[in-house]
């Protein structure tokens, strides 16, 4: 065909990841000019091309010639990289530009066309099923033009749900058996286009129910689908966005779970050749789930990994609702994917702090009065019930659980909890909070963000009476 051909080039709806604001754009091809322009004399050819804003079809770049080579029965070949700033939706038209000896006059020949292309951010979707999107009831969380997935068939498209489907993808490792549904990303996306001014790419590679095992270097095939993933859409990324561990939560997995992620972290990071950041969830919970104690070191692990393990962040997920025994709802999802873009704001575009309240002390201030110190508190505590049981905290030494009788928040101390206690705590005492298969509902929350505090599993108690401040470990 006479004209420009693009033989390598970005895909309709692909988005580019920026870096500094802007992306480089790589053209190449062929061009050939028509038999009967030759025919009555052309002085030369020049490839060209130019970028517009399909919003309002305004210019962004002007016709600029491409570096190329002509033969000569002028016909070429071409390759020309050139920036292209953050923003979008672009359009990029390529033309071949003639000039005719008689007469003299310009005339400009088609070309291919590059569709719905945008620079903004790429994110990496890894896990399981609350990451492949397993809501089965509905929440309003429409497709937006600036969130854009790479689908299962390794092609470009407007993003929506499900975002884990396979049509025309043949054998994939992340093939769902069944029919995902309502996902956390599409509102994430939605939400981090509009606090970061540029469109947004996700990259699906999880998968309902499977295992760290899965996701190790190696020897897990979901490993290697999210490589050939990364080798298919550029290798550069704003983040991982990894919600996975209820397929752990058992006696031989838990213990490990730490370095196991970690292990796993690392890989990614060699993978892509730098350190990406990892935005995570702690797990949320399961109704007659079993194993108490390995859902606690699971969550603990997973906040533990978030403070050793350089920019891996994390947000709790307890407060959420489910649309059956283990799976968020659709308007939970919509929720976390609004909040996770909060906290990916902040610290990739320097927004306002959205970390969860962290537990950072826990002493005893008389007998049967325990303080708790949150870091990372916004205001204070909502406390919807000050009901110990209702509270999320559990308290128990080498004589047995101790019952919290009442939890109180002060407006005083906006950065604190006091739980009061039936007895005074003894040998070897350790806090645990939301750390069952199926902790409380009603957690207590920041004030401003109503995050509720994240996890934790068997925590040291100190004694303020104590010299020293000693743990009460004898």
């Amino acid at each position: 065909m006479h004209g420009i051909t693009l033989t390598c080039a970005p895909s309709d709806w692909e988005i580019l990841q920026q870096t500094d604001g802007a992306a480089k754009v790589t053209l190449k091809g062929s061009y050939t000019v028509h038999p009967a322009a030759i025919e009555v004399g052309v002085s030369h050819v020049r490839p060209v091309y130019r970028v517009m804003r399909e919003e309002d079809n305004t210019c962004v770049i002007p016709w600029t010639e491409m570096n190329h080579v002509t033969n000569k029965d002028f016909s070429g070949t071409f390759i020309h990289t050139f920036s292209l700033p953050s923003g979008g939706l672009y359009r990029i038209d390529t033309s071949l530009e003639t000039k005719s000896t008689v007469p003299e006059l310009t005339w400009m020949y088609r070309g291919d066309c590059v569709l719905h292309l945008g620079v903004g951010n790429l994110f990496i979707i890894a896990g399981q099923s609350n990451s492949s999107g397993y809501s089965r009831d509905y929440a309003f969380d429409p497709p937006s033009l600036n969130v854009h997935l790479f689908r299962n068939r390794s092609r470009w498209d407007l993003a929506s749900h499900p975002m884990n489907e396979s049509t025309l993808a043949g054998s994939l490792p992340n093939e769902e058996m069944g029919i995902p549904g309502v996902s956390p990303y599409l509102s994430f996306g939605r939400n981090f286009a509009e606090l970061s001014g540029c469109p947004v790419g996700l990259i699906q590679t999880s998968l309902g129910g499977s295992s760290l095992s899965r996701w190790m270097p190696q020897t897990g095939d979901l490993y290697g689908n999210l490589t050939d993933k990364i080798r298919l859409t550029g290798g550069k990324y704003a983040g991982i966005l990894w919600y996975q561990g209820c397929s752990d939560t058992t006696w031989d997995f838990a213990v490990s779970y730490k370095n196991r992620f970690a292990e796993f972290v690392k890989a990614v990071r060699q993978e892509t050749g730098y350190e990406i950041p990892f935005f995570t969830f702690q797990l949320n919970r399961q109704i007659g789930g079993l194993y108490d104690a390995c859902w606690g070191m699971v969550r603990e692990a997973q906040r533990q990994a978030a403070q050793e393990l350089s920019r891996v962040y994390i947000l709790p997920t307890t407060n959420c609702p489910l649309s059956d025994s283990i799976h968020n709802s659709a308007h939970a999802n919509v929720m976390l994917g609004e909040k996770l873009s909060r906290l990916c704001a902040h610290v990739l575009l320097g927004k306002p702090e959205f970390f969860a309240p962290e537990l950072a002390d826990a002493r005893l201030i008389s007998k049967d009065v325990l303080q708790l110190t949150f870091s990372h508190m916004s205001q204070g505590f909502t406390v919807y019930s000050s009901a110990g049981k209702d509270s999320g905290f559990s308290l128990e030494d080498n004589y047995g659980e101790i019952q919290i009788i009442e939890l109180h928040s002060s407006r005083e101390d906006k950065n604190s909890l006091r739980l009061f206690l039936e007895r005074s705590p003894r040998e070897n005492a350790r806090l645990s909070f939301c750390w069952e298969a199926d902790p409380t509902r009603i957690p207590p929350v920041d004030e401003v963000t109503y995050l509720p505090p994240l996890s934790f599993y068997q925590i040291p108690i100190l004694d303020s009476n104590k010299k020293h401040q000693e743990d009460i470990l004898l």
